[in-house]
């Protein structure tokens, strides 16, 4: 049986080798690998390195690496990945959490008082991390997540539990269509904002769901939606928070200024892209 220590260094050498990763990628997905399976921290990994590995164990570490080769994300693989300092179930039904939504959180945080009783909606929810979140940062406030997918509910439901969340509804809903004339304080999504045709798509993106993925023609088809729709279901100087493409910065301002947004502002994510548009509605 092969030791802690062996086995790191073979799994890195085998992702090193057969992705194309760079030394510091192949160690860290290495890593990522063997503390899922093994049930141990990084600092463990370290500390128990002459233990061995036994067989059961072993297998499952070679079907992962072998897997993770032939091009299925690790998160999929793990069936959990980190999101804003917390772990979620995730599955190939939903899209994978990514640091690059965790600007959204930061800038609705900045707009929701730790102290105050708000309706929060997660629009589009997926693996329900952007709305569970909130919901864990902001205990007094209440959160609904929607999403139209059944799988997506099923996924967002499992990360309600994992975190013991008791101010959060789920609910299955095309857009609003279901929410009647319910109002939020603040509307949050993370929609699908790719084109039919864009190149990201077949750059790491194949193993995704193309509908959480893509909108339409342009694009920017569901953010439209969002815009338009949201005025119905946002109370007087309430916020909407969209997260968005690189190149759609532009796009949004002009369609929250025509939709009668105000306070309109941009953020850039942890790569320095425009990352994230919001606004506040003022019924005058």
């Amino acid at each position: 049986m092969a030791t802690i220590r062996d086995t790191l260094k073979n799994i890195q050498s085998k992702l090193y080798q057969g992705i194309n990763f760079s030394s510091n990628e192949a160690k860290l997905e290495a890593r990522f690998i063997l503390e899922h399976v093994l049930k141990i921290t990084q600092k463990e990994i370290i500390q128990k390195s002459d233990l061995h590995i036994d067989t059961d164990n072993q297998t499952e570490i070679e079907y992962i690496t072998e897997k993770r080769i032939a091009g299925t994300p690790l998160p999929y693989l793990l069936g959990e990945w980190s999101f804003y300092g917390r772990t979620f179930k995730v599955n190939p039904h939903v899209l994978i959490p990514r640091a690059d939504t965790e600007i959204l959180i930061e800038k609705a945080l900045s707009k929701i008082n730790v102290r105050d009783h708000n309706e929060i909606l997660d629009l589009g929810c997926g693996t329900g991390i952007i709305g569970i979140t909130i919901a864990l940062e902001r205990p007094l406030s209440r959160v609904t997540l929607i999403d139209q997918s059944k799988h997506a509910i099923e996924n967002t439901k499992e990360n309600q539990t994992l975190h013991q969340l008791t101010n959060a509804m789920i609910q299955k809903s095309d857009w609003f269509n279901a929410l009647d004339q319910t109002k939020f304080d603040v509307i949050l999504s993370n929609p699908p904002y790719l084109e039919v045709n864009d190149l990201h798509l077949s750059q790491g993106l194949e193993d995704e769901p193309l509908d959480a993925l893509v909108s339409g023609p342009t694009g920017i088809e569901a953010i439209q939606y969002i815009i338009e729709n949201a005025k119905n279901h946002i109370k007087p100087s309430g916020w909407l928070f969209i997260e968005h493409g690189y190149n759609q910065a532009i796009i949004l301002k002009d369609l929250f200024e025509k939709n009668g947004y105000q306070h309109i502002e941009n953020a850039k994510d942890i790569h320095g892209v425009h990352r994230v548009t919001f606004a506040q509605y003022s019924i005058v």
